[in-house]
């Protein structure tokens, strides 16, 4: 580990969205570490192209403890909008999870899910996911390791090219239903992120989130925000 990720870091990265030719949205993570603890933001928005077929929006957040094998997530929150401007927002912290469904109601306690956030362990694990459980907030889903491959990655001007390691997962969700992720990691300055994440969707063009390259590669800073605190 370098000194700058001993003390503090900060990280910005950008991701194109497409389903085939259409360009779908999107993401941007920001990375924060400080020591063994850690921050993770982000931000999801459909294109405009994409909203005329299916819209979803979302702000969230996680933070935890870096450990040996990757991120722990200790806390998160989700706050999402889709095509008719539903409004859902989760908290999921180290004491229990609580969800909003409606503006006008109030938080319900939900059972907390198991693993921890899916963001953290597809887009910033070390290495592959091999932890079996991840969530988003409100539901586990089975994430089991099929493959690990070493592979060349031909991005283009804008997009990561290089060596990487394709994970290729299994997915399966509370009503056992299944669906395939190949999660392409690579170092990024001084550290491992995904610069491909590729979900396999039936019926429908495969998912695939690529990194705008060049991204904001980790900093050193003086003071450290504040880490994400638990829902209260």
């Amino acid at each position: 580990m370098s000194a700058a990720w001993a003390e503090y870091s900060a990280a910005s990265y950008q991701y194109d969205a497409r389903m085939a030719f259409l360009k779908a949205g999107e993401l941007a993570l920001d990375l924060n570490r400080r020591g063994n603890q850690y921050e993770v933001a982000g931000q999801f928005q459909t294109s405009r192209a994409m909203s005329k077929y299916y819209s979803w929006n979302g702000i969230f957040a996680a933070t935890g403890r870096w450990e040996a094998h990757g991120p722990v997530t200790t806390a998160y929150m989700a706050r999402t909008t889709g095509k008719d401007e539903d409004l859902k927002i989760v908290l999921n912290t180290e004491t229990g999870a609580r969800l909003l469904e409606d503006p006008k109601g109030d938080f319900k306690s939900i059972d907390k899910p198991a693993g921890i956030d899916l963001i953290s362990a597809l887009f910033f694990s070390p290495s592959c996911y091999t932890g079996g459980v991840v969530h988003d907030g409100e539901d586990a889903y089975r994430l089991d390791l099929r493959s690990e491959q070493i592979r060349q990655m031909s991005g283009g001007g804008d997009y990561f090219q290089g060596e990487v390691t394709n994970c290729h997962y299994d997915v399966r969700d509370h009503k056992d239903r299944k669906r395939q992720i190949v999660v392409s990691l690579a170092e990024v300055g001084d550290t491992t992120v995904a610069v491909q994440v590729r979900a396999k969707v039936p019926v429908l063009p495969d998912a695939v989130f690529r990194l705008k390259m060049p991204s904001q590669a980790p900093a050193p800073r003086a003071t450290p925000p504040a880490l994400v605190a638990g829902g209260r």
